[in-house]
């Protein structure tokens, strides 16, 4: 009996002492997955509520595609591996300024219906956008039924080599018929927009794409196309960050949340945004609640080719949504300044954000001419010097909506040139800003001022020199012509014996002596033009000079010897003259 009891209360002891050991090694499995665990304890915050379609899909809408083999691949092993004083820096210059000010400018397009004029302004703003940041900008042209339309796309290339990684972060900038746009999907754009501009001035080992689409309200035709594309080339895009509807919140409770939809494969992605949340809180203070699968936005498309990508979206649903209340007056501001930041830091960290590289000094004012013609090319030139002696380019803002290209490379500290026409008269500011090799980009230089004006005609040419001579001798006329632009002249000038001349540029007001032979007995007029240095001709100058001898009675020995010797005695060499053209 003792036996028993001994037994059994060993087995007590036994079972005892495994439940806690067994509950210790359960919690232990748990904390090995810092990811798993979040999930865990974030789960009661998914309402399970989706966010709607697209507002202008047509009835019995369907993409008509081939059979797709999706690609399969294993999530990447992503640590936070980037230069934390890179990421801060991005960070910190990205304030609620920053956005509400593209977001202003996004809405006073109007309603950006695809196809209308509303549309293509704003798709020419974010490209114009792109191209001011140094980005490698393009329009991605698409089609799809009626529709036509451009996404716009801005790459900043990766600084390693070897890679081919691509990381994408997008929103669609069209809008519903009759709605402003502001948070859907004003927001999400302009956070593309934010990342483009301060992201463009650092380096990141792998390729960045900034990319606006159209058509997302008729179906996410925009985006389709972009991702069909995509897969055709073989890109090799790890990553996309999708985000639409990220600035509306009621509350501090709501502003403390922001939603990620995901797929199984794009799981990953929601993990990594919280590994950042994490590591840079103070600039979100924002609880990412995994919502798993929606098709409801432009990231689906890069699902439908096998592509990793998530949707991040605002934690209460905006109820003024494809409506003529989604103004920039019924959204929180800084809700959307923190959920564009961590959809920034994420990209940065995910593109792996290298130490700063330091951008050029602001360059010097252009230098050129202070009052130039109208349609008539001129030269601006500038200089500045790199920290680093990287390559420098240049370009110039003429001041009437053109801009030149980047000009360039030239070495650090050397001048840089661009050229333009100005095609209406008035006064514009000329600027310039330089990148590196690594797209740093400058400050903008104090602007020179250029007066451009009519461009006048020489004035008419003076010629001076003998009117009565003899055929077979050479004499020597003087021209001059005044130019009021005191632009440089040449003059062409016809003898009216067949012979013409065509001198080379002098300066306004100079005598330029020109000497000419007449062969035959005759009256001829010499007649001259003065052209500036820009082609604009003035009118025609004149003097008329009379030959009274040929050249066979010239040549008898005994007049020539009686034309020299009278030539002593002007006066009565003058009468000789005309008696002899009685």
């Amino acid at each position: 009996m003792k036996r028993k009891i001994v037994g059994i209360f060993v087995c007590m002891l036994l079972l005892i002492s495994i439940i806690p050991i067994s509950g210790i090694a359960s919690n232990v499995s748990i904390d090995q997955d810092p990811n798993q665990n979040y999930r865990i304890r974030v789960k009661h915050l998914d309402d399970g509520r989706l966010p709607p379609i697209p507002g202008d899909i047509q009835p019995g809408f369907i993409f008509q595609t081939n059979e797709i083999t999706q690609i399969i691949s294993e999530p990447p092993i992503k640590p936070l591996d980037s230069s934390e004083e890179t990421i801060i820096e991005i960070l910190e210059n990205i304030d609620e300024d920053l956005i509400l000010g593209f977001l202003e400018d996004l809405v006073a397009f109007g309603p950006r219906f695809t196809g209308t004029n509303a549309c293509e302004l704003a798709g020419d703003y974010i490209y114009n956008e792109f191209v001011s940041y140094g980005l490698n900008a393009r329009y991605d042209d698409w089609t799809y039924g009626s529709y036509s339309s451009n996404n716009i796309e801005g790459t900043l290339p990766g600084v390693d080599p070897s890679s081919d990684e691509i990381y994408i972060i997008c929103g669609h900038y069209d809008s519903v018929s009759g709605s402003p746009g502001a948070d859907d999907d004003g927001s999400g754009t302009v956070a593309v927009l934010a990342a483009a501009k301060i992201m463009s001035q650092f380096e990141f080992n792998h390729t960045i794409k900034f990319v606006a689409f159209s058509g997302e309200e008729q179906g996410l035709l925009g985006s389709y196309r972009y991702a069909q594309e995509a897969y055709g080339n073989g890109d090799n895009i790890v990553a996309v960050l999708n985000g639409d509807m990220i600035g509306y919140a009621t509350n501090p409770t709501e502003a403390s949340m922001i939603k990620i939809y995901e797929n199984s494969a794009s799981s990953w992605i929601t993990d990594f945004t919280e590994d950042v949340s994490q590591n840079y809180d103070e600039y979100f203070e924002l609880t990412v609640v995994p919502s798993g699968p929606s098709s409801g936005s432009d990231h689906a498309s890069f699902w439908d080719f096998g592509f990793h990508a998530v949707f991040d979206h605002e934690y209460k649903f905006n109820p003024y949504w494809h409506t003529s209340q989604d103004t920039i007056a019924n959204m929180d501001m800084d809700y959307d300044t923190r959920c564009s930041r961590l959809m920034i830091a994420t990209l940065g960290e995910l593109a792996e954000a290298q130490i700063m590289n330091e951008p050029p000094e602001t360059p010097d004012a252009p230098s050129g001419p202070l009052e130039w013609r109208i349609d008539i090319q001129t030269t601006f030139t500038s200089s500045t010097t790199d920290p680093e002696e990287d390559s420098i380019y240049y370009m110039f803002d003429w001041g009437d909506g053109a801009f030149s290209e980047w000009e360039g490379p030239y070495a650090s500290g050397d001048t840089g040139s661009a050229v333009h026409i100005w095609t209406e008269l008035g006064e514009y500011e000329v600027r310039v800003i330089a990148k590196d090799t690594y797209n740093s980009i400058s400050e903008w230089s104090e602007p020179a001022i250029i007066n451009i004006v009519l461009n006048q005609p020489p004035n008419t040419p003076t010629i001076s020199g003998e009117q009565n001579g003899n055929v077979g001798t050479e004499y020597e006329y003087t021209f001059n012509a005044v130019d009021p632009d005191d632009d440089n002249v040449k003059y062409h000038i016809d003898w009216d014996d067949g012979d013409t001349e065509t001198t080379d540029f002098f300066s306004s007001g100079t005598d330029v002596k020109v000497k000419h032979t007449w062969t035959n007995q005759d009256t001829y007029i010499i007649r001259v033009t003065a052209e500036d240095t820009h082609g604009l001709i003035g009118p025609e100058g004149t003097l008329t000079v009379t030959m009274p001898r040929n050249r066979a009675i010239m040549n008898i020995p005994f007049l020539q010897f009686l034309q020299n010797f009278l030539q002593q005695y002007p006066i009565l060499y003058q009468l000789l003259l005309r008696f002899l053209q009685l």
